[in-house]
């Protein structure tokens, strides 16, 4: 995959490894933080995304790092960051982003023995099935079994 198709969105906070930040940077991959998203808005941070994303490319995957959200809905993640996305803001860039089709999707950062309650296993298995519903609502995958 081009660097230049890569975009990643909510990369900050205090831990956010700044050299692996700096040679995304230099490769010439998009970086968005929550605070970029947050300023220009949810809509328009998912529209540039998916501009830069499918910029002369046939397929787009998903790839969603839990820990992206705010450390409060997500416990059970090895990256736990405060002043992460709240989970209606995740779920309305999946709404957006799911309208055109996806190749794939992973769900990745989600650790089990970490999980209080298993909240953050409800929002990973939230945003797979958001994506696979908004996926089928655009028309990108069936309304039924094909026999």
């Amino acid at each position: 995959m081009p660097p230049q198709n890569l975009v990643q969105i909510g990369i900050g906070g205090w831990q956010a490894p700044r050299p692996g930040v700096q040679v995304g940077r230099e490769r010439g991959t998009t970086i968005m933080t929550v605070t970029d998203c947050v300023e220009m808005g949810i809509e328009d941070a998912a529209q540039r995304a998916l501009q830069v994303a499918w910029d002369g490319t046939d397929a787009v995957w998903l790839s969603f790092d839990v820990d992206c959200l705010d450390a409060a809905f997500v416990p059970g993640t090895g990256w736990p960051e405060p002043g992460g996305f709240l989970p209606r803001e995740v779920l309305k860039f999946i709404q957006l982003i799911a309208a055109r089709p996806l190749a794939g999707i992973e769900v990745v950062e989600c650790s089990p023995p970490y999980d209080n309650a298993e909240i953050t296993a409800l929002i990973a298995t939230r945003v797979i099935c958001d994506t696979l519903g908004c996926l089928v609502r655009a028309g990108h995958l069936p309304r039924r079994a094909i026999p």
